[in-house]
């Protein structure tokens, strides 16, 4: 027997579960020892098995399901990925089998692009079979008018629920099913389907809701305020909201609020009772500023209108990290912001330029300063950020002072005690085109990491991906070398050469992911 056979079952389970499907189906060809080892693995994702003509796709499905209810080994399966398929009968077989198997995770996973999706009709199997589900994932359904729960509910134990293109014929009674639900993403097949507020009020655990392409229509009085005790992350992306105002008033303790191409007319504010800490916009439209909240931490703003960016900066001086991506200032409003804000420990700008000039001017504690654009619409004040450790300073501009080398000062003097300072091409070809010898040069005595990319973006008008890798020639070298000599206790060197993806998603702190 060989080595690896010769390994514990549990490690040998393990090893095939990391297997896509159908490799793991081909462990059984090894030996007497691997044959049945794949039958006990504790999650299966037949959507590994895709073939372009679905009843060979059904057929194989079937077959590997027919091995494992033979299998004596194979008694539970407590997490499975099923395709869509637009088949009710054959998902009402599929379902029968992973509830005669304790499943406690099911996914009806979308498998082919249809345009439009083709729902199908849920079977009612899953209502009456899967007790004890704890998260449910269904794509490209229509989920039937289920009655109300009599004596107790479908879905006693779910906790996740994930809604990719449905339908729900009867959202209240739907989501009566799940009262321990916690976390819920829907989002409709259509924007104008409607999904009223009150069908939450069955699932009083509901901590972190995401709503997309669908609309929460204005209801009754009769049906009562929304009411979401314990939600705590509200996302509405392209949804339409008859009452926002009411529908945020009800979140007593929500922390963390994300609209994204909110329709016209959408409208809200915060206020002293509200509890946001952090408040994510994307949106075409133009931000009011009837916004002010003592709560707000994290404000993160993108392809956004503003109509007055400097009096935003002042209603939020408890800020901690503040973000603008391709933010433009309101037609006729002042152009150019100063940065102050006592508490701000990060500030991202990307792409803003119509803002106008980003001027860092007091922020204590800022230890993180994110720049990608035209450099020459930055600016900080001296002694404006003494606790900064890191700087990414990236010129979409080749050269963006035209060797002046005292702009190029001006500009860094106030960062070069920066621990960490991440740049692309502008930065060597800038220093090198005007820097003075001896007493004259910058330093940067804390220096301990520097990243550059020689790349840059040779037109500001082009797509996303127009991005340009220099040729490192002899001079370009010698150059960076000068610069290195500039930095005394300079340990890491890191010059990166890759895509314009890579790049973007090395240089954004997580934070704001």
């Amino acid at each position: 027997m060989d080595t690896v056979s010769a390994l514990p079952d549990r490690v040998l389970e393990k090893i095939v579960s990391l297997l896509p499907l159908n490799d793991m189906l081909r462990t059984s060809l090894l030996s007497r020892r691997w044959r049945r080892v794949w039958t006990t693995v504790l999650a299966f994702d037949f959507t590994d098995a895709a073939d372009d003509d679905v009843n060979v796709y059904i057929s194989r499905i079937d077959s590997c399901l027919e091995h494992l209810s033979a299998s004596p080994s194979c008694v539970t399966i407590p997490s499975i990925v099923f395709p869509a398929i637009q088949d009710s009968d054959v998902v009402d077989r599929w379902i029968r089998f992973a509830a005669a198997h304790s499943v406690q995770r099911l996914q009806l996973a979308m498998w082919m692009d249809y345009t439009p999706p083709i729902p199908f009709t849920l079977p009612l199997s899953l209502f009456q079979l899967c007790r004890g589900l704890t998260a449910l994932d269904i794509s490209s359904c229509e989920i039937p008018a289920v009655l109300e729960p009599a004596i107790s509910p479908a879905f006693p134990s779910l906790r996740s629920l994930s809604l990719f293109e449905v339908t729900i014929a009867n959202p209240l009674a739907f989501f009566a099913q799940c009262p321990a639900i916690e976390r819920l993403t829907a989002e409709l097949l259509d924007e104008d389907d409607l999904l009223p507020a009150s069908a939450f009020r069955s699932c009083p655990l509901l901590s972190t809701l995401s709503l997309a392409r669908c609309t929460v229509p204005r209801e009754h009085p009769s049906a009562g305020p929304p009411a979401f005790p314990s939600l705590r992350a509200l996302e509405l992306d392209n949804v339409s909201v008859a009452a926002p105002q009411s529908l945020l008033n009800s979140c007593s303790v929500i922390a963390e609020l994300t609209i994204k191409d909110p329709p016209e007319g959408f409208a809200f504010r915060l206020d002293p009772r509200h509890t946001v800490s952090t408040l994510r916009i994307s949106s075409p439209t133009v931000l009011p500023l009837s916004l002010p909240s003592s709560s707000l931490r994290t404000l993160v703003l993108s392809d956004l209108e503003i109509a007055n960016p400097q009096a935003l900066i002042r209603a939020f001086q408890g800020l901690e990290l503040l973000s603008f991506e391709s933010v433009w200032s309101e037609t006729g409003a002042d152009s150019g912001i100063q940065v102050r804000a006592p508490r701000m420990r990060h500030l991202m700008v990307q792409d803003s330029e119509e803002l106008g000039t980003v001027i860092v001017a007091d922020t204590p504690q800022l230890c993180g300063l994110f720049y990608w654009g035209d450099i020459r619409y930055l600016g900080v004040f001296d002694h404006a950020i003494p606790k900064l450790e890191e700087a990414f300073l990236h010129c979409m501009v080749k050269n963006p002072y035209g060797g002046k080398y005292h702009l190029w000062k001006n500009l860094m003097q106030p960062l070069s005690h920066v621990r960490l300072l991440s740049v692309n091409w502008w930065f060597i070809c800038e220093f090198m085109q005007g820097c003075p010898v001896g007493s004259e040069r910058l330093t940067f005595d804390k220096l301990e990491e520097f990243h550059w990319w020689p790349v840059f973006k040779k037109y500001a008008a082009a797509p996303f991906g127009k991005w340009y890798t220099k040729r490192l020639s002899p001079i370009i070298v010698l150059s960076l070398l000068d610069f290195l000599e500039c930095c005394p206790n300079i340990q890491h060197l890191c010059i990166v050469v890759c895509a314009a993806i890579a790049f973007a998603s090395c240089c954004f702190p997580r934070s704001v992911s």
